[in-house]
């Protein structure tokens, strides 16, 4: 029996979590920076109200390990300024594209900056995908049912939590009664009638389940963000994450032989040797900037351009896996897998250029859009890739992690802060009034976000008229292009 109460001690102490007056204070704040997020930024980006909730929680982290007398380096004082200035991209752009990538990338960024700060790194790991995959999905979760703990905690500790939770109780238990005491007053009297009518009107404008929804879906985004505070902080409780254990998964996944590896390579290399000899001249004209025999622009931008990107990705997955699953591999690589790796590299590097130069034949022709851009982006970003990869063949000590994060920043920078849309319609408009483009598609640039619409209208390619009649004055969005567009139309 002694025994028995024992283990049932020891039980009771592991499950019950002591949380520190700066974790409960964080839990509540973080419970109200999840509502803001959820409203101005998962529900409805908000331009400037966007990036102040980002800068609060990036804040609020930082107070948080402060409080816990972490140590910042320097590493981790560069990382907390990129996440404050991607933070301000809601405010100079109003691409919602450009918005959900930059709320994808600061919450990845976040969670790898707290786990970063937490761990005391002074610079990125040789296994970054190891160290997101734990910051991002592992740490969050782990102890995602503690904000509950915390907030529970912190109202049950002060006198005020107290009298606040018996009050919301009051007012749940009121509900119902309340509802059918005015129902009867209203029948009862017409004044009474008009008085409630016009507050259950108020009501149903401000749309009570949207209110609801909103306050459901940031219960676990309160969880998430906790979760990833706290485990970060008491990381002595967890497995924490080594070279060693990542080289022991990397190694478990070296499992097939090299021969076969070369065997599977080889036909898709003289595939590609074969297509570039008999599409020589076909390929050459585009580094020419000139049309093949027989082409327009459209019809020799799009042949085989999807394609040539879809083959591209293929080859970055397929030198990725034949470098993981093959047995002879990492400092002990073969010669011949490095000239595979590097060959697929080249023949892929060669194709993007040629996807590239035709599309720089057709955005000549017919100036940029949406799609242009993102591709070009793209298809720039796996140039870069490719390079650090083949690199990566000739010096084993590369760190390709590094790079690879480096080059993925500034890239998405670039697309950030180079707002695509308002490249589009000066480029457009430029090459129009140069007489490049024999038309301007007006509507086209309606439909993209305020920041083409202020672009054009600066520029004088569209009179205040023609945007009064054609702009959809958004009242939600408070950035930088849709509050200089209502200036200008006002």
């Amino acid at each position: 029996m002694d025994e028995i109460n024992i283990i049932d001690t020891v039980k009771a102490e592991k499950k019950e979590v002591n949380f520190s007056v700066a974790e409960c204070t964080c839990s509540i704040v973080i419970l109200v920076l999840s509502l803001g997020f959820v409203r101005f930024v998962l529900y409805n980006t908000s331009g400037f109200l966007s990036t102040g909730i980002f800068a609060a929680i990036i804040t609020a982290a930082i107070v948080f390990m402060k409080k816990a007398e972490v140590k910042f380096t320097k590493f981790n004082c560069v990382l907390a300024a990129v996440m404050y200035l991607f933070s301000t991209v809601y405010s100079i752009t109003d691409n919602v594209l450009i918005e959900f990538l930059d709320t994808v990338f600061l919450l990845s960024g976040i969670g790898y900056f707290v786990y970063s700060t937490a761990h005391g790194k002074k610079t990125l790991e040789r296994f970054l995908p190891f160290a997101l995959v734990k910051a991002v999905f592992e740490y969050p979760f782990a102890n995602f049912s503690f904000e509950f703990k915390a907030v529970n905690a912190s109202v049950r500790s002060s006198k005020f939590g107290s009298n606040f939770k018996m009050i919301i109780t009051g007012l749940l238990v009121t509900i119902p009664l309340t509802t059918v005491v005015g129902m009867l007053l209203m029948s009862a009297d017409d004044g009474v009638a008009d008085m409630l009518g016009s507050v259950f009107s108020f009501v149903a404008a401000e749309n009570v389940w949207r209110v609801i929804c909103q306050i459901v879906i940031a219960i676990p985004c309160a969880c998430w963000f906790f979760s990833m505070l706290y485990t970060n902080i008491h990381h002595e409780k967890i497995t924490p994450l080594s070279d060693e254990e990542c080289e022991r998964s990397i190694a478990n996944a070296k499992c097939v032989q090299n021969m076969i590896i070369y065997t599977a390579v080889t036909p898709i290399c003289i595939l590609y040797v074969m297509f570039f000899i008999s599409q020589a001249n076909y390929f050459l004209s585009a580094f020419y900037g000139r049309l093949p025999e027989g082409y327009i622009y459209s019809d020799y931008a799009r042949k085989g351009f999807f394609e040539l990107c879809i083959i591209s990705m293929i080859n970055l997955a397929v030198i990725l896996i034949i470098n993981l699953l093959a047995k002879k591999g990492g400092k002990n690589k073969s010669a011949v897998l490095k000239i595979y790796s590097l060959m697929l590299c080249v023949f892929t590097l060669v194709m993007i250029a040629v996807a590239i130069s035709k599309m720089v034949i057709y955005i000549s022709a017919y100036g940029l859009t949406r799609l242009r851009v993102y591709t070009m982006w793209f298809m720039v970003l796996l140039a870069f890739f490719f390079v650090i990869i083949g690199i990566k063949q000739l010096r084993f000590e590369f760190s390709t992690a590094k790079w690879a994060a480096a080059v993925f920043t500034v890239m998405f920078a670039v697309l950030c802060f180079s707002r695509p849309d308002a490249v589009i319609a000066k480029y457009n408009i430029e090459m129009y009034n140069a007489g490049n483009l024999s038309e301007l598609d007006i509507n086209s640039l309606f439909e993209l976000s305020d920041d083409a619409v202020l672009t054009a209208i600066k520029s004088g390619a569209v009179t205040t008229e023609d945007a009064m009649e054609k702009h959809c004055t958004n009242d939600d969005s408070y950035n930088i292009s849709s509050l200089l567009v209502n200036k200008y139309l006002s």
